[in-house]
């Protein structure tokens, strides 16, 4: 089965870290140009995908190395370009017609939205009054509480289900270089407060039971 996804705006990490270690810095910004959210879970229709896979390291480490950095990642990379009909702004949502799609019961059919200011050179995240929160590290946005800035890594979540990292292509490459410098040997594991597969539980306190299918 291809690892090509069903959205065409979503790239497996796989091929971005493939990408980071066959290409120059300047090479991988100039290809790679527009921001990203990586995840685990963007629910229906990506979860049976295949990841694209690295046979071929070009930067003196080994295939095994590099999928122990990759196992420390999420999944799949969501590029912020725009299709949707709204010219200013970048939809998250179950939605088919969503911007950045994520089929999962708990996001609600509009559930956020991305804005980019471009005398900021800054991305900002908004709620839009979704039926089980937004999150930017770790705090709800209010729906009245207008937009958030986003710093490179930082945590995002929509509702319970769905973990994800915002990153810009500055950000991305920082954080491929990062985790090969950092990746522990085989058999054992670091904690990394940053990385996704960390942070998908629920925050202390917040009752699971609780939440239930979005609008």
């Amino acid at each position: 089965m291809s690892d090509q996804p069903l959205q065409e705006n979503i790239v497996s990490m796989s091929k971005l870290f493939e990408s980071f270690l066959s290409l120059s810095k300047e090479q991988f910004l100039e290809k790679h140009d527009l921001p990203v959210v990586v995840t685990d879970n963007p629910g229906e229709n990506l979860e049976n995908a295949h990841f694209h896979t690295i046979t071929s390291p070009t930067d003196g480490g080994t295939t095994a190395e590099h999928t122990r950095v990759l196992q420390r990642m999420g999944k799949w990379a969501f590029m912020l370009k725009k299709k949707g009909r709204f010219a200013s702004m970048l939809t998250v949502g179950r939605a088919a017609n969503s911007d950045l799609r994520l089929n999962v019961p708990s996001v609600s059919k509009f559930h956020a939205y991305f804005t980019h200011v471009a005398r900021d050179k800054a991305w900002y995240l908004s709620d839009a009054n979704s039926s089980n929160g937004t999150f930017v590290g770790g705090k709800e946005i209010p729906p009245s509480h207008g937009k958030v800035k986003l710093e490179d890594g930082v945590t995002l979540r929509f509702g319970p289900d769905v973990t994800c990292q915002f990153f810009t292509p500055e950000g991305i490459w920082k954080m491929f270089s990062d985790r090969i410098s950092d990746t522990p040997p085989e058999g054992t594991r670091r904690f990394d407060p940053n990385a996704t597969d960390e942070l998908s539980a629920l925050p202390d306190g917040e009752d699971e039971a609780s939440v239930g299918e979005a609008s």
